[in-house]
């Protein structure tokens, strides 16, 4: 569990059964839902009224948010990394062709993008500082900054004054999944490297708040552990983040486990009713938070949260350096994850406008700050 978290897993796992549809929707419509509230929202007897949970949901997020879906694209800048995660593709362990950018690349990259008209960026690469140092990611920043309104990064974490650089830089946003929130199931997933620290991981989030991220993201990795157990951690790190750091804003994912090569046994696997379920419930108590879905779940998954609860999703994505410019990259490096949606950003907007969303590629004006 998270550690600041006041809850046992024994207590999550005993209180939830007994949790009644009566109270769930007695929870729904409080205009300030408590702790408890959202356990119910996660509760198996949610289920049956996950009708009238989408219906409140969609309620809540256009008061905050409108009919607006954000785009936003990745660009991974390196695939090396000096992790042994038994469930990620770049583990390095994985002996297989590998790539980092140049800068001439990375703007390559960056001018496909761009062309789609997405102006928000995430910035990506594998965890290994000797493949992409603070230096030359401050330098790629500022020449990014000509193109996109908004940059955020997913990279190796970092000291706060190396973050600050960033942010001095020109990036605003930092995400970095603790993957499970349960310290001894976490040991056995994360055999060497920096990574394999458990509480110092926990630790650089902190760091990048204090170094004036103005949002900072973050998430589990579904399907390492119980999804319930994992979604109170993420709501209490959630919380202890936005007491912490009032001034900067949480965001939260919900990635799922892909295929890896050689395979990875997802030891708890969560359907998409569960993850549909998961969403909502941050939705229903964080009514102002940013919430992500990638191109790891399919084109209508992504469709119908984005309705109900989602407020940013990927379009367009590449998920291996240089995978916008060159096929050839794409067949023969190794992708991070594997994609379920490879809708083009222009179906991806004619999907999503139909339903009658109003798809926003600029979600960041540069009108306060650096």
């Amino acid at each position: 569990m998270f550690p600041h978290c006041k809850l046992k897993e024994e207590d999550i796992k005993a209180y939830l059964p007994t949790v009644t549809s009566s109270q769930v929707l007695a929870s729904l419509y409080k205009p300030q839902p408590s702790f408890t509230d959202f356990l119910h929202f996660i509760s198996p007897a949610a289920r049956s009224v996950i009708s009238e949970m989408r219906a409140q949901a969609r309620i809540i997020k256009e008061l905050h948010f409108g009919r607006a879906v954000r785009l936003y694209a990745p660009l991974y800048v390196s695939s090396y990394c000096i992790n042994d995660c038994v469930y990620c593709a770049f583990k390095t362990s994985h002996k297989h062709a590998r790539k980092r950018l140049s800068m001439d690349e990375i703007m390559s990259e960056a001018e496909i993008i761009s062309g789609y008209g997405i102006k928000s960026l995430l910035l990506v690469s594998g965890e290994d500082p000797k493949a992409m140092s603070v230096d030359f990611l401050a330098d790629a920043v500022r020449k990014l900054k000509e193109k996109f309104a908004y940059i955020s990064i997913e990279i190796y974490p970092m000291d706060e004054a190396s973050y600050r650089k960033l942010f001095e830089a020109g990036v605003h946003g930092l995400t970095i999944y603790q993957e499970t929130y349960q310290e001894d199931i976490y040991k056995t997933l994360h055999l060497r490297g920096p990574k394999s620290d458990y509480h110092k991981r926990l630790e650089y989030m902190a760091g990048g708040a204090a170094a004036g991220f103005y949002n900072v993201g973050i998430g589990a990795l579904l399907g390492l552990y119980d999804w319930h157990v994992e979604a109170v951690s993420l709501a209490a790190h959630g919380l202890w983040l936005r007491k912490k750091f009032w001034k900067t804003k949480v965001q939260f994912s919900f990635p799922r486990i892909t295929p890896i090569p050689g395979g990875f046994a997802v030891p708890n696997a969560i359907s998409e009713d569960d993850l549909e379920q998961l969403m909502l419930a941050f939705r229903l108590f964080f009514h102002e938070s940013d919430l992500f879905i990638s191109t790891r779940e399919n084109h209508l998954f992504r469709q119908k949260v984005a309705q109900t609860c989602a407020s940013h999703v990927s379009a367009g994505s590449q998920v291996v350096p240089g995978g916008y410019r060159d096929a050839e990259d794409r067949r023969q490096l190794l992708g991070q994850f594997t994609m379920n949606d490879r809708s083009s950003v222009a179906d991806v907007d004619h999907d999503m406008s139909e339903l009658g969303l109003e798809i926003v590629y600029k979600d960041w004006d540069n009108c306060i700050g650096v």
